[in-house]
């Protein structure tokens, strides 16, 4: 996703200038607009500089560890008391927390400039449009410190979710990871010794081990070429995801797929509920909380589908039919909404959607992970067996004949 260097005005009038990942001009000029600030000057930076920011890891963005612990200590200074830009002051002179001194520092310095709070969190570069707008909300209420707990709830549930997911996948990657290492090393330099030992003694190899001979073969001649291959393969889609069109048809494809698909559609979904139901009971406008949701999300194909919700929201369209037409929530989820819209609790209803989309979620990876342990244990066994026997019947067909 290329960057973009912007200068823009805030709502109350002053100037900031930045920097933002966008997919193109619009895109940056709409989540400018979508965070509530309207662009002047939306440029390219030169191809050096470009290339320098992909590889200044971690310079700008704070991670989600960080962001989570900073909203909890601002909130609890906050409800203790403590003037904000004390508050800040407590948290920048906190040395073994670097990201979060350097975030509270630089947010530090745009109060004492005039900012408010919420406006220097959306003109922070390392951090999402919904940090200043649940933040926002909080200061329409003269609740700071409520806007920062739930905020950090939103986080913190984020993360959680990204976990789970994260959890779910990771047994399987490993072991998959496991059984191509092991298998190539065998291929590679166990199984041609044993090439050599029967050569030696002039030896018909068994069957098994004329399948692992020119597996092992095939393997030496085509280990190269296959991992260049796979090299490029993964430097063109990293190439090619900086095309929206691109990134939001691969995802669309990955939404698709069988196993792994239902469990991102199920994480998104349940981070979307949870986000908007949060947004809205914090008291923003449904358009611009479908905008900051959009914002938030990291799946190209739902950041679109929530880009045309807003437009129809904004057309004057029912949250539950924005989303039903962009098909981002479950059935059952989207009744719960179109029951909160006709009652007048959208914010409850839009949470308690969240809650039965993370515990079927949580069921599905459990189930998930339940049964591919098995399988994958049982395969990786047999793969291993198979040649460790191929390996020992030549082992003991060259003994006997030693012998």
């Amino acid at each position: 996703m290329p960057l973009f260097h912007y200068r823009a005005l805030r709502p109350s009038g002053g100037e900031i200038a930045g920097e933002l990942t966008a997919d193109n001009e619009r895109d940056a000029a709409q989540r400018l607009q979508a965070i509530g600030n309207y662009p002047i000057e939306i440029t390219l930076p030169r191809q050096g500089a470009a290339l320098a920011h992909r590889f200044r890891l971690g310079r700008t963005a704070v991670p989600a560890r960080d962001r989570i612990l900073f909203a909890r200590q601002l909130a609890t200074l906050l409800g203790a008391g403590i003037a904000l830009d004390r508050g800040l002051a407590l948290i920048a002179a906190t040395p073994s927390a670097k990201h979060r001194a350097r975030l509270a520092s630089d947010l530090l310095a745009a109060v004492n400039r005039g900012e408010s709070l919420s406006a220097a969190c959306r003109g922070h570069a390392g951090l999402p449009a919904h940090f200043g707008m649940l933040i926002g909300a909080g200061e329409a209420h003269g609740d700071i410190a409520g806007g920062l707990a739930r905020l950090a709830d939103v986080l913190e549930r984020g993360r959680e979710t990204s976990r789970a997911l994260l959890g779910a996948l990771i047994y399987p990657a490993s072991v998959l990871v496991v059984a191509c290492l092991s298998v190539s090393f065998l291929l590679a330099f166990v199984v041609p010794q044993f090439a050599t030992l029967l050569e030696s003694f002039r030896r018909e190899p068994p069957l098994t081990m004329q399948f692992l001979l020119a597996a092992s073969a095939l393997f030496q001649q085509a280990a190269l070429p296959l991992a260049l291959i796979a090299l490029i393969l993964a430097l063109y889609l990293v190439y090619r995801r900086r095309d929206a069109e691109f990134r939001a048809a691969l995802d669309r494809r990955l939404l698709r797929s069988p196993g792994l698909g239902r469990m991102v559609a199920k994480s998104e979904a349940e981070r979307l509920a949870f986000l908007l139901g949060n947004l809205v009971a914090a008291g923003l406008p449904l358009p611009d909380a479908v905008a900051a949701a959009g914002a938030a999300t990291t799946n190209a194909a739902y950041r679109g589908g929530l880009a045309a919700a807003r437009r129809a929201v904004e057309r004057g369209d029912r949250l539950s039919a924005s989303l039903a037409a962009s098909q981002l929530l479950p059935e059952l989820a989207l009744e719960l909404v179109r029951v909160g819209e006709e009652t007048g609790d959208l914010a409850p209803m839009l949470l308690k959607a969240g809650d039965i989309l993370r515990r079927d979620m949580e069921a599905t990876t459990t189930e998930l992970i339940g049964l591919v342990t098995p399988v994958s244990i049982v395969l990786l066994g047999l793969l291993i067996g198979v040649i460790a026997y191929a390996l020992l019947g030549t082992v003991l067909e060259v003994y006997d004949f030693a012998t």
